[in-house]
């Protein structure tokens, strides 16, 4: 706004209300004994007394003539902005070249990558966890077998099935339409895996000794996902360097099971989930810091305090002193936090605020009807800028920064807007972004287990991390949807190979797992003349054989055998004898 459109505001304040006396303190009517001073005066008024206060502006001894003051008495915001600076301020040099950075300049294939975050030796220890709950249920089950021990290659394989029914977009599609032998189902599926043991893995798979979790719960919520997730953070941490912009916000991961710190968030999706708070690259959307929320914790070492200021302060410990700025929501920022992030971690702020501040002067949040819309309100303090602008009646915007110093509007676009909303606007949106990155091609399927749908989320976060490094180190050109195929199938492979070696998993399928993986089976020579059932039978005739085929040593008999050989290989012998003519 202008000098006269505030001057015009002034004047039509209600003489009601008390905030709005005159400048003299007297009880008269009006504020016509306000003396104004515009931005450029020469010749602004210095009082070297008290202060003397209308609610409005402040007239003291400050260099830059008038100012406003907050709802709460003590907070004194400048009306002109600070002489300009041609120089960088300190608080705003980036010592780091952003990228990735450590062992991660040496991943150069998709499982190479992914691979970072969950290294074999994470996942031994979910292997070593799980076989132990397999070992505890096993009892309940007719044949043991159906509740054999898991291995790596087998946990690897479930996760790129995840993966994939994510790609298909089928997270929560039921597993039986997955596995259906109608034309309907997906034949990847139904190759790698049985149905029975996936959904058993999914129902066994765990991310911390259940012997010892009860004396660990007495003092952690977390502890059945503690270790496990903090690691991953930590890897999360060691092999990229964010830029110089970077946000804050919460992520809801849908859940609807019991558990103790599930939130309840009407403005998101999911409405009820638990809550996660990450710190995201705004530019790149790499998620470099994450945090649960855990409700209230036990008295022990993870009791933490859960307001919005300690969790941002948990959250920038790994890049304080970076000289970064933040970009957070009205439920993060506010001035203390603004100068705490200043003043002791040298990291910029630029977020909304709440209308309910205490520190914010009361023409900053009236909406008057005098006031034009797209019009802005500049109120400046040492190294903070706070904004209030109408976009429309009846709304009004707060915007608090310890970048931007200056009073700059953006006339270029439709709407003329000040410089800091135009920049929390393009900021604004890092976490949200990663949400619907995980939301398109999400691993997550419903469960009544509270860790498992944060394992679900790792695994989202850690398929867009990926690929981040991924792209970073190779300049490949892959969009996310053939990314996470590319890794569901490496994943799968070594699985692959191995249920192929299987005696009892019928021949079509093992066909197909050749043809697939282009895999060569070494022929098994049979001692024994033991009789055996045909390979290409159906089950329910039982035909038992003596005859083997010279070429695989299946058995064969007489109906599905050409001389010598099974039909398969005959016409395979026939196609190669064509092709050599």
């Amino acid at each position: 706004m202008d000098d006269d459109q505030i001057r015009l505001l002034i004047e039509n304040i209600d003489d009601g209300n008390t905030e709005f006396d005159a400048i003299d303190g007297s009880d008269e009517e009006g504020v016509d004994e306000v003396e104004y001073i515009s931005h450029n005066s020469d010749s602004e008024q210095s009082l070297d007394g008290d202060y003397e206060d209308n609610g409005t502006y402040l007239f003291s001894n400050w260099s830059n003539g008038p100012q406003f003051i907050g709802k709460d008495g003590k907070t004194f915001w400048k009306y002109c902005p600070p002489p300009k600076n041609n120089r960088i301020r300190r608080h705003n040099i980036v010592r780091h070249i952003p990228g990735v950075k450590g062992l991660a300049k040496n991943a150069n294939s998709v499982e190479e990558s992914w691979n970072l975050f969950f290294p074999d030796s994470i996942l031994e220890q979910i292997v070593t966890y799980t076989n132990i709950y397999l070992d505890r249920i096993r009892p309940k089950f007719d044949r043991s077998r159906d509740a054999r021990p898991t291995s790596l290659t087998e946990i690897k394989a479930l996760i790129g099935l995840l993966y994939l029914a994510g790609v298909h977009q089928s997270s929560h599609v039921n597993i039986k339409d997955l596995w259906a032998m109608d034309g309907t189902g997906i034949e990847y599926f139904r190759l790698s895996m049985g149905m029975n043991r996936f959904y058993l893995l999914l129902r066994a798979i765990r991310f911390d000794d259940i012997t010892t979790r009860a004396m660990r719960q007495s003092v952690d919520n977390l502890a059945p996902i503690r270790s496990f997730f903090e690691d991953f953070v930590r890897r999360c941490q060691d092999y990229y360097e964010l830029n110089n912009y970077v946000t804050i916000d919460e992520m809801l991961e849908s859940f609807r099971g019991r558990c103790r710190f599930r939130q309840y968030i009407p403005n998101k999706p999911a409405k009820y989930g638990l809550k996660i708070i990450a710190l995201v690259d705004s530019n790149t959307y790499y998620s470099y810091n994450l945090e649960i929320y855990a409700g209230k914790q036990p008295n022990g070492p993870y009791h933490v305090n859960n307001s919005a200021c300690s969790v941002v302060e948990r959250l920038i410990r790994p890049i304080s002193g970076s000289g970064r700025n933040i970009t957070c929501d009205n439920w993060f920022s506010s001035i203390p936090l603004a100068e705490d992030l200043l003043n002791n971690h040298n990291l910029t702020m630029v977020g909304t605020l709440r209308k309910n501040k205490r520190e914010i002067p009361p023409i900053f949040v009236q909406k008057l009807k005098e006031r034009p819309n797209e019009s802005s309100i500049f109120g400046f303090k040492k190294n903070m800028t706070l904004v209030s602008y109408k976009p429309k009646a009846n709304k009004i915007v707060l915007v608090i920064s310890t970048m931007h110093n200056d009073d700059s509007i953006d006339t270029d676009c439709a709407r003329s807007k000040p410089e800091m909303i135009k920049f929390y606007n393009s900021t604004k949106g890092g976490v949200d972004t990663v949400d619907q990155m995980k939301g398109k091609y999400s691993v997550s399927r419903n469960s009544r287990r509270w860790p498992l749908t944060i394992f679900f989320s790792v695994l989202n976060i850690a398929g867009i991390n990926s690929q981040i490094i991924y792209a970073s180190n190779t300049n490949a050109k892959i969009v996310r949807r053939e990314y996470l195929k590319c890794l569901s199938k490496a994943l799968i492979y070594k699985y692959m190979l191995e249920r192929v070696q299987i005696k009892n998993i019928p021949m079509h399928v093992k066909v197909r797992i050749r043809e697939i993986t282009n895999a060569i089976e070494e022929p098994v020579q049979k001692t024994s003349n033991a009789p055996g059932r045909c390979a290409f039978c159906n089950w329910k005739k039982n035909r038992k054989t003596s005859n083997l085929c010279n070429e695989c040593q299946s058995y064969i008999c007489k109906e599905h055998t050409a001389p010598s050989i099974c039909q398969n290989c005959s016409q395979r012998t026939m196609e190669d004898d064509f092709f050599l003519e």
